[in-house]
């Protein structure tokens, strides 16, 4: 009897040493000794286990927040200049500079901390970035003159600088390869919904509650998103990819127990041991080189006519003029009136057909092509803008000229996060990101500057751009859709 215990008791101990997976596979590794027994997992195959639910949901909302946050608070520039041209008697050049300094920090911070969120995980980069988000959002909806919400404007720029890449990777890293391209559509679905919803609040509440409470309206989500952060661990990517084995395990059984799955006790995550991380050397090696400038270039474009436009559907809509300098002067402080406000509300709606259908044919058809046939149709749109026909035409082109920004918007941003490894993802992104910016800033300041001369040489400007960027699509190479993430 005791014998037939002790041979069961041994089966069971052999049993027990069985990995999950198997051996041999090159993605997962068996160690054994006198005190431990585990079996090392690559992260694809924990989330297969793990599957999709309330973790992915939570990490997902976080991203969504705060893209929401950062878009909201870029927006709302355009939609409140109207009211501070009036209480503090801008000129051109003022409001030049207010969206030069917020373009220009939120660049200069996205390439710093892209490659701090590299080296010292992307929790406490978003964690500071949250905070003075909203500490700069506050003290600008309370500025007593123009040159403390231009010092406002710039902490704020910082602030989405930070934020943004960092969010795109969170909703990039949290779930198994094949929804990469789910995360990132949510958090640049947040951005435009952020644009649309600024817009259509503008509509119902600018001119009750005044410029300062829309403005603390509009930044609000940043709150809730600093307080879901404080609960979530940080990306067990970056943990993995930075060597952290431990901690990287602890965070996908956390995950796992909020999806009510549970991942064994033997099972560790695989990590490379020691790699480099935040390396811009290795953005612009030979290997990433003409990816990260391709995309670049591509973004840069498409962002001087996003943020270009964003700016400039306010001022044509408010001066009704079709390239009629002198009805601009006229106009200067009347602000928007509730019809102005609706056009703009109507004509970004656009945005958000553009994404969901960029979202469903990236992944039928790729990325590459559909972008290259948008950024075509880009060309001809803003062509037809030339000819204001009527208030409906221009209203309709408008609309369609939002919808392809957006289309190419969201299949850049699909492909930025799944082009690089996690080693370097968020210092590429911010790289990339910086670059879009670059482009904001250019858009907008060209705006304020040519706008008072004529709104054609806007156009003529967004043009050029849809034209560049098209033929960077055209040389471009590398698909993305069918990539499996990669750390290292």
């Amino acid at each position: 009897m005791t014998a037939s215990w002790w041979r069961f008791w041994k089966d069971r101990e052999k049993s027990n040493e069985v990995p999950l997976i198997n051996s041999d596979s090159p993605t997962s590794a068996y160690t054994s000794n006198e005190e431990d027994t585990f079996t090392e997992m690559d992260l694809n195959e924990i989330y297969e286990i793990m599957g999709t639910g309330f973790s992915q949901v939570l990490y997902w909302t976080l991203s969504i927040l705060v893209a929401y946050s950062d878009y909201a608070d870029l927006t709302v520039i355009s939609v409140i200049m109207p009211s501070l041209r009036c209480e503090w008697d801008l000129d051109t050049y003022f409001e030049t500079c207010i969206t030069f300094v917020t373009f220009g920090s939120y660049a200069l911070f996205a390439i710093i901390f892209g490659k701090i969120s590299d080296r010292y995980g992307r929790k406490t980069v978003l964690g500071w970035g949250l905070f003075t988000l909203t500490v700069g959002t506050v003290v600008s909806a309370f500025s007593p003159n123009k040159w403390v919400f231009l010092a406002t404007r710039f902490v704020v720029g910082a602030s989405v600088g930070i934020n943004y890449s960092t969010a795109i990777c969170f909703a990039v890293e949290c779930a198994k390869s094949s929804l990469r391209a789910l995360g990132c559509s949510l958090v640049v679905l947040a951005a435009l919904v952020s644009v649309v919803l600024v817009t259509v609040l503008a509509y119902f509440l600018l001119n009750t509650v005044g410029w300062r409470y829309f403005t603390l309206i509009s930044g609000s989500p940043a709150v809730p998103a600093f307080i879901f952060l404080m609960f979530l661990p940080d990306s067990p990517r970056y943990l993995c990819a930075s060597g952290q084995q431990d901690k990287s395990t602890e965070a996908v059984r956390y995950m796992a127990k909020l999806n009510c799955k549970e991942i064994p006790e033997n099972v560790k995550v695989k990590c490379v041991e020691e790699q480099k991380c935040g390396s811009f050397s290795m953005v612009l090696n030979e290997e990433n080189r003409t990816t990260a400038i391709g995309l670049s270039v591509m973004y840069f474009c498409n962002i001087v006519i996003e943020f270009g436009y964003i700016v400039y559907l306010p001022l044509f809509f408010s001066t009704n003029n079709c390239g009629k300098a002198e009805e601009v002067v006229k106009g200067r402080c009347e602000g928007l009136t509730q019809d102005d406000l609706l056009d703009l509300s109507i004509a970004s709606t656009g945005s958000l057909v553009g994404l969901t259908c960029a979202f469903a044919l990236s992944l039928c058809v790729g990325r590459i092509i559909p972008m290259r046939v948008s950024s075509f149709l880009m060309i001809i749109s803003l062509i037809l803008l030339f000819f204001c026909v009527n208030e409906t035409f221009t209203l309709v082109s408008t609309s369609l000229v939002k919808l392809l920004e957006s289309f190419i918007n969201t299949c850049i941003w699909i492909m930025i996060p799944e082009s690089f490894p996690t080693n370097i993802r968020s210092t590429a992104t911010g790289f990339i990101n910086a670059w879009g910016k670059i482009g904001g800033m250019v858009g907008t300041t060209a705006v304020y500057l040519l706008f008072s001369i004529n709104s054609f040489a806007v156009l003529g400007l967004f043009l050029v751009c849809a034209v560049i960027g098209f033929i960077a699509m055209m040389t471009y190479k590398k698909e993305t859709k069918d990539v499996v993430l990669t750390d290292s």
